[in-house]
């Protein structure tokens, strides 16, 4: 008796390659994929670039290489308290007023048959900026004769004998303004004599 063995077919070798047409159409897919991926991170970087110009635009936080003008020193107006008031000699005042603002004017260079009373006379701002018991500093602009008071801080002194002193920098030079006794309204009132034995000057 003889058993029959089922035969099963033989399995191909090997399998069948894709057609081109199936390749080609994969290829293509590929490449829009990568070029869709390419397009979002130009889109993301765009974006990106937009917010930042905005932030610079609007006021945002300035670039490090950017330089920002810084403000000048601020010289606020002090209370001027003793140092107010009108002190002079002779045709030279300086008067402040009780906002710490004031200004001081001087005989000018004298021409040709010219007087203190005739001659044009200089003229600077100043302002006070600080006041400690009878001394004081103070700004001075707009100078006319910078030889006689120059453009920038001085020193302001009152004494016991109603003068005030006006001093810049270190200089001891005596002017019309600077290193001389600018008499207050007690030291006007003195009689030429007094003002003579307390070595005080006022003038006519």
């Amino acid at each position: 008796m003889s058993v029959e063995v089922p035969v099963r077919p033989a399995e191909p070798a090997t399998r069948q390659a894709p057609p081109p047409e199936a390749l080609i159409r994969e290829a293509r897919r590929r490449q829009r994929r990568r070029r869709a991926v390419v397009l979002g991170l130009v889109a993301v970087a765009a974006a990106a670039g937009l917010v930042a110009l905005s932030a610079r635009t609007t006021g945002g936080s300035p670039p490090k290489d950017r330089l920002v003008p810084r403000p000048g020193p601020v010289h606020p107006v002090s209370s001027p308290g003793p140092l107010a008031g009108s002190w002079r000699v002779h045709t030279t005042v300086v008067t402040i007023g009780g906002n710490g603002r004031g200004t001081a004017t001087w005989p000018g260079p004298l021409g040709a048959g010219q007087s203190e009373a005739t001659a044009t006379p200089g003229r600077a701002e100043l302002r006070v900026t600080g006041v400690s018991g009878m001394h004081g500093i103070g700004l001075v602009s707009g100078s006319t004769e910078p030889s006689v008071l120059a453009d920038g801080p001085v020193q302001l002194l009152v004494t016991s004998q109603d003068l005030l002193y006006v001093t810049q920098g270190g200089s001891t030079a005596v002017g019309p303004i600077l290193g001389s006794g600018l008499c207050g309204p007690s030291a006007l009132a003195l009689p030429l004599a007094q003002q003579v034995a307390a070595g005080i000057n006022c003038g006519a």
